[in-house]
């Protein structure tokens, strides 16, 4: 049955600019803090995302100006990114982005997806960061690659981070030159540091005395960034109109697999269904645009944590986010009566997503680096180890080969990995590509309630895979209800 197309034309508003970088390390998410904190302490409400499929930078934007979420043109397509950024842009006076990798990095050797697309299809103007570091007056070379790498790079404004005032006044100049707008410099400093892990920087939650650090970077650079040059450059975008469906997830049928309406539900259905959300050390790495679906879609969020809680919350349906389960093995071990709790859920049919270290909570048990093993919850055989590389990292396609996740046959979307730790009981439900073709692979345990992998869904470009998950919240919802009982009958009809 055909649907009317229920989008409207919409059109991106507002001032706006991305932070993007030459390369991964150049300083991005320093720089973005810094100038989030910089332009609040100037009266401006800032508003941040990040390009692409990061989960820990939004973190720190969050922590600075209360907002995060993810712009992704290869999870969401163009029309929803940009409504999604019309949306928050209209909710604040600036909106600043930070790119992801270097500014034209994208799926496989292409810009498909990359900082520079998202450039173009959100009309923003971009502010590259380098760090010159080991360079002269070669910088200056770097620089006119990347402006004339395209015809239209749009590229306004340079930022370098780590130099000196009088490095910066030598090479201003330059970049004027170019016909660029210098925008000032981050200086040589060791206060605001932050630290690596093996899947990014650490979580904006475990650095110690963040807010101070925040301050004192913001002394630094009071005086060395060009904040009037800024917000010029911030008002230097150009129109783009996209088909917008204002203010209600479901209602976009985007060209995509993944994305198209799914069924109409009854409406008995579309009531409030509760999700239980694991969250604390441990558990983290959760889009905070999937909040804001599940949110729009009426649903009552509650938060548990796997390391402190001892039973679960009541709940519809249950989401085990990726994070950093291996840094927390002897608690998660010890807290068995939460193993048990989320296993006796899991077994009598509670709807649920667990996503990479959510995966792996569900595995039997996890070894660590020194090779003790820890018990896990033993909803799946599996044992748990870490491995020497990446196991996976980047964009996937996936298809549902075995089984019928959340009722649907044959489901189809899009996904990314990034994972150290692997497992013997990975799974074989999905056929997994890689975006660029190059490789594919078997994984995942998918069933009419259960969707668990390695693989992290983005719900605003996977809107099948999302509202199956709502239906069976509903009906889990539905089947579960304690019925009321009047005076007149006491009789407690057991709707098991």
């Amino acid at each position: 049955m055909e649907r009317a197309d229920k989008r409207q034309m919409g059109l991106v508003t507002g001032r706006r600019m991305i932070i993007a970088g030459v390369g991964s390390g150049c300083g991005k998410t320093t720089a973005v803090c810094g100038i989030l904190y910089g332009l609040q302490k100037r009266g401006w409400k800032a508003a941040a995302w990040k390009s692409g499929p990061d989960y820990i930078d939004p973190m720190f934007h969050k922590k600075v100006c209360g907002t995060g979420g993810n712009l992704d043109l290869f999870f969401s397509g163009r029309d929803r990114v940009c409504a999604l950024l019309s949306e928050q842009a209209q909710q604040s006076d600036i909106a600043v982005i930070e790119g992801a990798m270097g500014y034209y990095d994208g799926i496989g050797m292409t810009e498909e997806a990359s900082c520079f697309a998202l450039a173009e299809a959100t009309g923003t103007p971009v502010v590259l960061t380098v760090n010159p570091r080991g360079m002269g007056n070669s910088v200056c070379a770097l620089l006119q690659g990347f402006l004339h790498f395209k015809k239209e790079s749009r590229i306004k404004g340079i930022l370098f981070n780590q130099i000196t005032a009088r490095q910066y006044e030598r090479l201003r100049p330059a970049i004027e030159d170019m016909g660029l707008q210098a925008v000032g410099y981050f200086p040589v400093q060791r206060e605001f540091t932050l630290e690596s892990r093996h899947l990014g920087l650490v979580t904006a939650a475990e650095v110690d005395g963040f807010d101070t650090m925040l301050e004192k970077l913001y002394e630094t650079i009071a005086h060395t960034i060009d904040w009037e040059g800024l917000l010029q450059l911030s008002e230097k975008t150009w129109p783009v109109k996209f088909k917008d469906s204002p203010g209600f997830p479901g209602d976009l049928c985007a060209d995509r697999p993944g994305t198209a309406m799914a069924e109409e539900a009854p409406e008995t259905d579309r009531e409030a269904v509760t999700i239980g959300i694991a969250r604390d050390e441990a558990f983290g790495f959760l889009y905070e645009d999937n909040l804001r679906y599940l949110e729009k879609r009426g649903c009552q969020l509650v938060f548990f944590s796997p390391l402190r809680d001892r039973e679960l919350p009541a709940m519809d349906g249950m989401i085990l986010c990726g994070g950093y389960p291996e840094l927390y093995l002897p608690e998660l071990s010890e807290n068995k009566k939460m193993r048990l709790a989320v296993r006796e859920k899991i077994m009598s049919g509670l709807p649920c997503i667990a996503e990479c270290g959510g995966f792996l909570y569900l595995q039997k048990s996890m070894t660590d680096t020194v090779n003790r093993t820890y018990d896990m919850t033993g909803v799946f055989p599996g044992q748990v180890f870490r491995r020497q590389r990446l196991e996976r990292f980047g964009y996937i396609n996936c298809t549902v080969e075995e089984g019928h996740l959340f009722g649907r046959e044959q489901m189809k979307f899009r996904a990314h990995e990034f994972h150290y730790y692997d497992c013997d009981s990975r799974g074989s439900a999905l056929m997994a590509e890689k975006a660029s073709g190059e490789e594919k692979w078997m994984t995942g345990i998918v069933n009419q309630n259960l969707y668990a992998g390695f693989p992290h869904i983005y719900f605003y470009g996977n809107e099948q895979f999302a509202e199956g998950f709502l239906e069976r919240a509903a009906r889990y919802r539905d089947k579960h209800r304690v019925p009321s009982v009047n005076k007149e009958d006491k009789s407690g009809i057991d709707m098991k």
